[in-house]
């Protein structure tokens, strides 16, 4: 079972994950985002898992594509901030391989995990210029 609570403030909209992140319920996330991407194109959107129990291969693929497409994950606990650093890991390899086959003239993305609040938060893929 999975818990979306969408909570949305001036600056940001969060998604707060709770419960499993597997299927059937992934497309539940993937739903949720893109709600909330058309309710507030210019809001930062932030994901928390920090009450999340288990992700699937479904689960974290979503995840990664969340944050290229510039959702920023937050969690709290030794393990999800584990869990953060990797799918972290996992949106700069897809964002390397995307720019390598947009060839010359691709954008390039600065992707750097900062700690926040003695939970492990990352931030947004930003363009460099």
């Amino acid at each position: 079972m999975l818990k979306i609570t969408v909570l949305e403030g001036e600056a940001e909209q969060r998604l707060k994950v709770e419960g499993k992140l597997a299927e059937p319920w992934v497309s539940e996330l993937e739903s949720a985002w893109h709600q909330v991407r058309q309710k507030g194109p210019g809001q930062q959107v932030v994901v928390d898992i920090s009450d999340v129990t288990f992700i699937d291969p479904r689960g974290k693929r979503t995840l990664v594509g969340m944050v290229t497409g510039g959702a920023r994950l937050t969690a709290k606990g030794v393990y999800w901030e584990y869990v953060v650093t990797e799918l972290m890991k996992r949106a700069r390899r897809a964002q390397a391989r995307q720019r390598r086959r947009k060839g010359a003239g691709a954008k390039t993305f600065s992707l750097s995990p900062r700690s926040v609040d003695g939970g492990c938060e990352s931030s947004t893929a930003r363009e460099v210029h």
